[in-house]
């Protein structure tokens, strides 16, 4: 069986819009799925809350049913202009050893998941962004 986890959380930021996309792994067991293989409607498992905060201000925060898919994707907006957004890195700045000054660092997105058997799941990624050449 598949490790239940948040696998991948993704921003992009444009206009002081942070568009956050993020990747779970979970089976989402139905109360029907779980009658039908194990006899038992108890057995069900599927997220049924998710947080996504920076600092300690919500920037989202949903209830989940059932009818969430298998290994789901979820895709929201939100308004990055009151938080710090660090500058990102190229992979030749990586790959010639540049490392960030702590000023140049932005704040950090908190996703956080539970599941009906009481599971929580975390992840964490960094408000970065790019400047274009002008």
């Amino acid at each position: 069986m598949a490790r239940n986890k948040i696998t991948a959380v993704k921003i992009k930021i444009k206009n002081d819009i942070a568009t956050a996309k993020m990747a779970f792994s979970h089976p989402m067991m139905t109360y029907n799925q779980a009658k039908t293989k194990t006899g038992n409607r108890d057995d069900a498992n599927f997220i049924t809350h998710i947080t996504g905060k920076i600092g300690k201000e919500t920037v989202l925060d949903i209830s989940t049913s059932q009818f969430f898919s298998k290994n789901p994707i979820l895709k929201f907006q939100f308004k990055s202009n009151s938080f710090k957004v660090g500058k990102k890195l190229s992979g030749r700045e990586i790959d010639n050893g540049v490392t960030r000054k702590e000023t140049e660092k932005g704040d950090i997105l908190i996703i956080t998941a539970s599941d009906r058997k009481g599971n929580t799941y975390k992840k964490s990624v960094e408000l970065t962004s790019r400047k274009k050449k002008r």
